[in-house]
């Protein structure tokens, strides 16, 4: 059995069982503490109450799970960021060796491992598990996926699919902990098979006597209401009378409606069940269905204003900046203004769904509120970050209680058209389960060849989706399933350069804040140098939500200093000095402190970020060893490619290397180890564009030839030398003149991005492009750094 220490996060209520994904709320400690032992982190159960049978230590279960960090792709959480893990194992606890910052445990781990089925127990005794297994999920989570009983029933690992569906099994939490603390496979087995045995008898039970109390409780009202009643004048109206006028009201509901043929046809069939008497749940349900359909505009359209200088007028009142989007927003009007009038239909496929893409913060939602504003249409949001059901899209089927129609028939009867702009906020942030998965469902939503026929399970009416202006938002294309994103028209936001940001908050954010914390402008002034201050020292963001609230924590200050003594009140104007008493000292670094060091090894790369373009510095130091490669500083995949790549063509082309900085140094790469650093180790840091920059300082360091102090670079680099096109250009360019280096490498093929860039700032920067790594030298070396002119490299 393997001995390992691992660090614990606490559960409690209930109990984590191998082979589970789930996401884990760590601190950057805690995932320090988690890479430096394989990505184990120990969940264990916290059991404070008193169950009997149970192995403690402390006040923890002496059984936990294991699982592993499976990605280092996270979202942050308020300080902390949210993982994704896989579990995999059980442990048991041997001792606590710290309990502070957190607990940190000794643990052996059970080796749960793979039984042939055969050799054990008969197959009937696991046909047995199974077939309880699917009737209990049948019975008790109403609609479980064929998939999920698919994986039970070909399941051929015993240990696996016990934990499978224990861990699907609504069990009482003491037995949740003694299945867990069970070594031996028979018993924990022969456990879970009575409990899902006497669960499934006592619903089959419950069900007949519901059927038989149902069955007696109809006989018994039918004869009520046939029974002769010689009830005096001057009692209410009977029961019977009462049900009349409401049916009789109803008919006069649907008589009145504007309901297409076939709708109307299926509202009689739905009266004629009412009209035969029945007055219980079903009743109920029938009459909420019908109250439904009448309530929802089957052919109530409002008159849009397809008026490109109206729309242009709305998104420059309500944005600052964004000229390309708002471009490319002006441009797909006009298409569809144009199909309008020469009566093209918006249903043949021809891309109708805009998603606006990008970091948060940078106005995607409020984007969608100004076309609909500009259209004069409806506007409506459906939140889909965490919906994992399918149901939520579709709907459920009448059958279940409490079943409700989806989020878009819902949308369509508040907003009371067929034609509102619907807002898909977080279409990124959707998730799938043994309940189905959303994202395929919204395939048949957002396809303008099937929306005219979307089918919801509640409604089981075709209703026609077509009219409807979807727009989508989203941070990340990535975890867009590729079917839906291909229906997707992206328009990508970048963000907000520090001039934006300046504007944004002079026109929009303080007078917003002035008149929300009761102030007006002869009470305070923030000049524009003290927003740059706040901007750079204060923020770290693509949008303005950090500044607004940092212009609003200012602001609510001064309103108390305001109440505390008004007579003797003057007008504030916000300097420095007020600056740090409010807001404390500098949160982020001074970007225009990037130091300038030039000494053999050191290089500064350029990096793109959530919140705009970065410097990123590289830097390198040799020892004597036996040839190897040290990579630190919390480094993706593609970036340690990067490295290796590097070396491999420094090595390759090293004495051409040597003859041209004309370096008396002899290189034994086998008696050499290099360690390559990339400062702010807490930061993730992934992307192939350091290449040419990580290239640039091991040469450097080699040489002894140092890199210009005033110079950044960024570039992927192949074996042969070739420098290929990377992303985030602008920001980038933006990053390294807000840190004050105005000289910069990028590739040749990335010339065509420098048309994003404002003039203002090309002017003052000398921009370099390069094809090759021996260019990339040429300009970034001193001394000899102008001689390396590779023959092998001239003609790539």
């Amino acid at each position: 059995m393997k001995k390992i220490n691992v660090f614990v996060v606490p559960i409690h209520g209930t109990v984590l069982y191998p082979y589970q994904n789930l996401k884990l709320r760590l601190t950057e400690l805690q995932f320090y503490d988690a890479k430096v032992n394989n990505n184990y982190v120990a969940i264990v159960p916290v059991v404070d109450q008193q169950i009997d049978g149970i192995q403690r230590i402390q006040r923890f279960s002496q059984y936990g799970t294991l699982v592993r960090l499976t990605s280092e792709d996270y979202t942050v959480y308020a300080s902390n960021k949210i993982y994704q893990a896989f579990s995999f194992a059980r442990i048991k606890i041997d001792s606590i060796i710290k309990s502070t910052p957190y607990y940190m445990v000794s643990a052996e781990v059970l080796g749960d491992e793979i039984i042939d089925e055969q050799t054990l127990w008969s197959s009937q005794i696991i046909d047995n598990l199974k077939d309880l297994a699917k009737q209990y999920l049948e019975q008790f989570q109403m609609n479980p996926s064929p998939q999920f009983l698919q994986i039970i029933q070909e399941e051929k690992n015993i240990n696996k699919l016990f934990f499978i569906i224990a861990s699907n099994a609504d069990l009482p939490y003491s037995q949740k902990l003694k299945l867990l603390q069970i070594d031996d496979h028979q018993t924990k087995i022969n456990l879970l098979i009575q409990y899902l045995k006497t669960k499934v008898e006592e619903f089959a039970q419950t069900k007949a006597l519901e059927q038989k109390v149902s069955k007696d409780l109809m006989q018994q009202m039918s004869k009520q209401i046939n029974k002769p009643t010689n009830l005096p004048n001057n009692l209410p109206i009977p029961y019977q009378k009462q049900k009349n006028n409401d049916i009789e009201k109803l008919q006069a509901k649907i008589k009145e409606a504007n309901l297409p043929d076939h709708v109307r046809e299926i509202v009689e069939q739905e009266m004629q069940k009412i009209e035969k008497g029945s007055m219980g749940v079903d009743s109920n349900v029938t009459r909420n269905y019908i109250d439904l359909i009448l309530q929802l505009p089957w052919n109530q359209q409002v008159e849009e204003t397809l008026s490109i200088e109206k729309c242009k007028e709305t998104l420059d009142a309500d944005h600052f900046g964004l000229t390309k989007v708002k471009e490319r927003i002006l441009q797909f009007l006009a298409v569809k203004k144009l199909r309008k009038e020469r009566k093209i239909a918006d249903s043949n496929g021809q891309g109708s769904i805009i998603c606006f893409f990008g970091p948060p913060g940078v106005g995607k939602t409020s984007l969608g509120q100004s076309i609909a504003k500009s259209l004069n249409r409806p506007f409506y949001r459906i939140a889909l970050g965490g919906v994992s059901d399918e149901a939520q899209i579709r709907g459920h089927r009448r059958t279940y209680v409490g079943a409700f129609p989806g989020s878009f028939i819902q949308a369509i009867k508040k907003v009371k058209c067929k034609n509102p702009v619907i807002l898909l906020d977080e279409i990124d942030k959707l998730t799938s389960n043994h309940r189905g998965d959303p994202s395929s469902a919204l395939l048949e939503v957002l396809d303008p060849e099937q929306n005219n026929h979307f089918m919801d399970n509640y409604l089981n009416i075709e209703f026609d989706l077509s009219s409807v202006l979807f727009i989508a938002t989203a941070n990340q294309l990535e975890t867009i399933q590729p079917a839906l994103r291909d229906r997707l028209e992206l328009i990508e936001i970048v963000g907000y350069t520090v001039k934006e940001k300046i504007a944004i908050a002079n026109n929009y954010l303080i007078p917003k804040q002035l008149q929300k914390n009761g102030l007006v402008n002869e009470q305070v002034t923030i000049p524009s140098e003290i927003i740059h201050t706040i901007i750079k020292q204060h923020t770290s963001e693509a949008g303005v939500r950090q500044l607004e609230r940092i212009i609003a924590k200012i602001y609510r200050n001064i309103a108390l200093k305001y109440i505390t003594d008004q007579q003797n009140f003057k007008t504030i104007v916000v300097d420095q000095e007020s600056l740090i008493e409010i807001l404390g000292p500098s949160i982020h670094s001074d970007k225009h402190t990037t130091p300038l060091i030039s000494i053999p090894g050191v290089c500064k790369g350029l990096a793109w970020t959530p919140a705009g373009g970065k410097v990123l510095m590289i830097e390198s130091v040799k020892m004597e060893g036996k040839g190897k490669f040290e990579i630190t500083g919390m480094l993706g995949d593609v970036m340690k490619e990067s490295v290796r790549t590097a070396i491999g063509w420094i090595k390759a082309y090293w004495p051409q290397i040597k003859i041209l900085s004309k370096s008396s140094t002899n290189i034994n790469f086998d008696a050499l180890d290099i360690h390559i650093h990339f400062p702010a180790g807490a930061t993730p840091k992934d992307g192939p564009s350091a290449g040419v920059a990580i290239t640039t300082a091991i040469v450097s360091l080699l040489t002894g030839l140092k890199v210009k102090n005033n110079i950044a670079m960024t570039g992927e680099i192949t074996l042969t030398g070739r420098v290929l096109p990377v992303g985030g250009i602008k920001e980038k360019i933006l990053g390294a003149f807000e840190s004050g280096i105005f000289n910069v490498i990028i590739p040749h093929r990335n010339k065509a991005n420098l048309v994003d860039v404002e003039a203002e700032i090309k002017e003052k920067m000398s921009i370099h492009l390069v094809k090759t790594i021996d260019q990339v030298l040429q300009i970034a070396l001193e001394g000899n750094g102008p001689n390396f002119k590779m023959i092998n490299l001239s003609n790539l």
